[in-house]
């Protein structure tokens, strides 16, 4: 079959057609869905003069809890502004998890520590788990049950 200017020109207005019958139907579909209203939030508080990065993350494992954040189910970054950020995470998945937040004042990306494994930069935990003698929190101590709805965690920062 030819393409002819006619076809190709009735073809695109068939297709917008079609995606305004079918616009309104996936908007419908997309709030009736349970899983819209999921949204569960991150509120830091105990900032001090810190600049630079928020980072977020949602742990489902104690795997890279709470140091690698690239190891998360799920992460953010947010500016930091004021003595509290927020951090939001839309659509979650009911279940266990954990939090871990810092900020990134040097803006590498990470969580720097010290020669003994202390963190440098402000952080924390959800439960405001506490470190162990010699080491971070454990995802044990810093687990939380998420069973929807909209909910908001708070987190106290720690400087060490």
């Amino acid at each position: 079959m030819v393409w002819t200017k006619t076809a190709c020109a009735t073809s695109v207005v068939i297709a917008l057609i079609g995606s305004l019958i079918w616009t309104p139907a996936l908007e419908a579909q997309v709030d009736n869905d349970p899983a819209a209203k999921n949204i569960l939030s991150i509120e830091i508080t105990g900032i001090r003069k810190a600049t630079g990065q928020m980072a977020c993350a949602l742990f489902w494992q104690n795997k890279g809890f709470p140091r690698k954040h690239r190891r998360a189910l799920r992460r953010t970054w947010v500016e930091v502004e004021g003595e509290t950020v927020t951090c939001v995470f839309k659509r979650t998945g009911l279940g266990d998890y954990a939090a871990s937040v810092f900020i990134d004042t040097n803006g590498n990306g990470k969580l720097d520590t010290n020669a003994i494994g202390s963190a440098k930069e402000p952080w924390g935990v959800s439960q405001n788990a506490k470190s162990k003698r010699f080491g971070p929190p454990l995802y044990k101590d810093a687990k939380f049950s998420y069973q929807g709805g909209a909910v908001t965690i708070p987190i106290e920062l720690v400087y060490d």
